[in-house]
């Protein structure tokens, strides 16, 4: 029986996921793939498929490095959940407590918990705020401190794409009286062996960095508007990712396929990796609860009203997406079960773990997308992932 078999998977179902990557490869719809399955541990699926760079021709391999976008929100929450473990906050915490000049515009009552579920009520987007700034834990925070909340904390879904992270960082730095950087080497990244990932531009990092660029098929009629909008993403992410010093908590980290796997595999494990206890399995299972309710998510009105889809709960968990109940526009397939919870990332990048089949799932991909066909994309590969688990009591 082959290793496959022996975790409950069919071969050849298994291989319609590969062959769904390479037509999309083929079609422009990814530059480059980079995806790794693993059920009880055991990895199923390894595929690194496709160009690091478009332009130079150069191939995507095992070393590569991803811009994480969004997944670094979940190097953060992790972090930050384990100061919490250890005391040095709490949920409940007022983030003014810390952070007096936070709480004027009447934000007195925001606090750590409304960060990590994004129901704070901070600004969706920046606009108009520079690379530079961005990339500047402090002076990014600041740019809030005058404004007001756009709804009572706890009471909407608004996902804040950089600054509520940014927030949360120099919140945890205060409280901490150590650098948001330092926290998230030596609370999560050393301890799980993560010797590929940063937040800030590493030089032997850069030396394998993909660098962003649009997927393909955006070039090809019809695609103009998503191409300039990827454009105009690409140039400002990259702009603040890689600013020399850059930190920034919501979307600043780089990482390679098997530190990424890393991490998801302690969050399947219920925080602990190699012998090596990151998390309490009792706040994994805190972290990964539906702490939204039914509320939608403000961010993605706009978007699901473009392709007619219906509006659907946001299921928040702390500081990571969650399934949930019922079947919604990705990021996670409707086959996956409802306790399943991860991170996705801007156009490119996704993991997620499946606690009741036991199952890991890391995707980082090279071609910047529509997000909406993005969001297609990740529900297509995690449905042919889990249509594969022909005999889930193995």
């Amino acid at each position: 029986m082959s290793s496959v078999d022996a975790v409950g998977f069919d071969a050849a179902r298994l291989a319609r996921v590969a062959a769904r990557v390479e037509r999309d490869i083929a079609q422009g719809r990814a530059n480059g793939v980079a995806l790794r399955v693993a059920r009880h541990g055991t990895v199923v699926l390894d595929l690194c498929l496709g160009q690091a760079d478009v332009e130079s021709g150069r191939e995507l391999d095992a070393q590569a490095v991803f811009h994480l976008m969004s997944l670094a929100k979940a190097l953060t929450a992790v972090a930050c959940l384990r100061l919490i473990e250890d005391g040095v906050f709490h949920l409940t915490t007022p983030i003014g407590e810390v952070l007096p000049e936070f709480a004027r515009a009447d934000k007195h009552t925001v606090n750590v918990f409304h960060l990590l579920t994004q129901t704070g009520g901070l600004p969706i987007d920046t606009p108009g705020v520079p690379p530079n700034v961005i990339a500047d834990l402090e002076q990014y925070a600041a740019w809030t401190y005058d404004r007001p909340s756009s709804c009572k904390p706890g009471t909407q879904v608004a996902y804040s794409v950089l600054v509520a992270h940014s927030v949360l960082g120099l919140f945890m730095q205060r409280a901490s009286a150590r650098p948001f950087s330092e926290l998230v080497q030596s609370l999560v990244l050393d301890p799980l062996g993560m010797r590929d990932t940063a937040f800030g531009p590493r030089a032997d990092l850069m030396a394998r960095r993909c660098p962003l660029q649009p997927a393909r098929y955006l070039s090809a009629s019809g695609h103009e508007a998503a191409l300039t909008l990827a454009q105009a993403h690409i140039a400002r992410i990259t702009g603040y990712a890689t600013h020399p010093g850059a930190v920034v908590p919501g979307g600043g980290a780089f990482s390679t396929v098997s530190d990424m796997f890393r991490f998801a595999e302690m969050l399947r494990r219920g925080g602990e990796l190699d012998g090596t206890r990151i998390l309490a399995p009792a706040t994994v299972g805190y972290l990964a609860r539906n702490h939204t309710g039914l509320m939608p998510n403000q961010v993605f009105k706009w978007l699901f009203a473009g392709r007619n889809w219906a509006i659907c709960p946001a299921y928040l968990g702390l500081g990571f997406w969650g399934r949930g109940e019922q079947p919604t526009p990705g990021p996670f397939g409707n086959l996956n079960s409802p306790r399943t919870f991860g991170g996705i990332g801007r156009g490119t990048t996704l993991f997620w773990v499946d606690p009741k089949y036991d199952m890991s799932l890391v995707l980082l991909t090279t071609g910047l997308m529509d997000e909406a066909d993005n969001f297609v994309r990740y529900q297509a590969l995690s449905d042919l992932v889990m249509s594969a688990l022909v005999d889930p009591a193995r």
